[in-house]
């Protein structure tokens, strides 16, 4: 059975005055006062039952909305569930005199969306990892999305290095535990997410590891440490996808 799907929607991004914005599939509809931003979005999915309909309907719209992100670096953050019906798509009344905001043209996302994007076999995962540092506001989980984007191309830590050093050739270099070279961003993921614990043992040498302080969000010298390399980062995951996504 055919069910249509609405969920609420935080973004920046405009329709266009007295229209609805439909974009492969996905329906972006304006606030229903007038304000002419997305507040919600609707897609149709065929399902058994209203709640097997939410479910995929909420895991296609996350997937949709991680690739129109890479377009212009928006957040499209999914909110509340706000419907399932088996009738019609929601109408927007084209006579509603909207109050202009200021965001992303939604004509023009649709445009890229279709030249660039449409009918594409994308990695979702990378994405999403992008999506989700972009639609974040906590500086380590940013930058912990942001590095598993190259993690997702790049499956070695040498493989890393190497690529980030031929993109920034100036960039920072620190020792890890075996003493050898890695970036900056690469070191600071490390304390980030798993930092060697002094004073362990490890499994692989049985050897004494003498280990990094891991970063913490509580102090500020870390998160400006954090913040001060996050726009670098950010530029390299966005790059590395559209150099293998072809975007």
């Amino acid at each position: 059975m055919k069910y249509i799907v609405t969920h609420r929607l935080s973004s920046f991004l405009i329709i266009p005055e007295g229209e609805q914005l439909e974009i492969d599939g996905f329906i972006f509809l304006r606030d229903i006062n007038g304000n002419n931003s997305a507040t919600s979005i609707q897609t149709e999915v065929e399902a058994h039952t209203r709640e097997e309909a939410q479910i995929i309907a909420r895991k296609r719209i996350a997937q949709f909305l991680s690739k129109i992100t890479i377009l212009h670096d928006a957040k499209y953050t999914l909110l509340e569930f706000i419907s399932v019906t088996d009738g019609k798509t929601t109408l927007v009344n084209k006579s509603i005199q909207a109050r202009l905001n200021l965001g992303i043209d939604g004509g023009l996302v649709k445009d890229e969306y279709m030249k660039s994007i449409k009918n594409r076999r994308l990695r979702i995962r990378p994405l999403q990892h992008y999506s989700d540092g972009i639609n974040s506001i906590d500086p380590f989980v940013q930058f912990r999305n942001f590095y598993l984007v190259l993690e997702n191309y790049l499956k070695k830590p040498n493989d890393i290095t190497t690529w980030i050093l031929k993109k920034k050739p100036n960039v920072e270099l620190r020792k890890d535990m075996k003493g050898i070279n890695i970036t900056i961003f690469s070191w600071i993921r490390h304390r980030i997410s798993h930092a060697y614990k002094k004073g362990g043992v490890s499994p692989h040498t049985k050897k004494k590891i003498t280990g990094l302080v891991p970063l913490s969000i509580s102090n500020p010298e870390h998160v400006l440490l954090v913040q001060k390399h996050l726009p670098i980062l950010r530029e390299l995951a966005r790059e590395i996808i559209r150099e293998n996504e072809k975007i």
